[in-house]
């Protein structure tokens, strides 16, 4: 065999191995499944304190690393709060999931006085609300880091 051909048959193997290894990662990222739970902690004169519980599922075959998740909350078109940036690392191996519990999120009184006081109405009066809950990490797959944003509504737990 001429090493032209060697050199040949070598670039499509290795052609063919960076396909495969970027199909997968592309489907590890596309198959990340976040879920949210948002509680009532406290409600109190200064304001409410929301406590945020994020699973996050990796149902694939490829292990990967997030940053500790940052979460905003939105109600009725307004933001409420947001947890703080924390700068922590999560293994999540193939084929498991994680917890992140108590993610605390403090919504003054001050802040959005109508919307606030509406929301605390709601949740006294035991009726159901609606929050938009917004995930946001960054998810490191090896070689390759990219944003991933999951936006659910989600109804509020009292």
């Amino acid at each position: 065999m001429s090493a032209w051909k060697k050199i040949a048959l070598t670039a499509a193997g290795v052609g063919i191995a960076v396909y495969a290894y970027a199909r997968k990662l592309k489907r590890t990222q596309a198959n990340l499944i976040v879920i949210p739970q948002v509680s009532v902690q406290s409600i109190g004169l200064s304001g409410i304190v929301l406590r945020t519980d994020v699973q996050i599922k990796n149902p694939t075959d490829g292990s990967l690393t997030i940053k500790w998740p940052f979460v905003t909350l939105i109600y009725k078109d307004t933001l409420l709060g947001s947890s703080n940036v924390v700068d922590k690392d999560i293994p999540l191996k193939a084929y498991s999931q994680t917890a992140i519990d108590k993610i605390m999120i403090d919504i003054p009184l001050a802040g959005a006085l109508t919307v606030v006081s509406d929301l605390i109405g709601s949740l006294q009066s035991k009726l159901p609300v609606r929050i938009t809950v917004k995930v946001s990490t960054v998810v490191d797959l090896g070689w390759k880091k990219f944003d991933y944003v999951d936006t659910q509504e989600i109804t509020l737990k009292n």
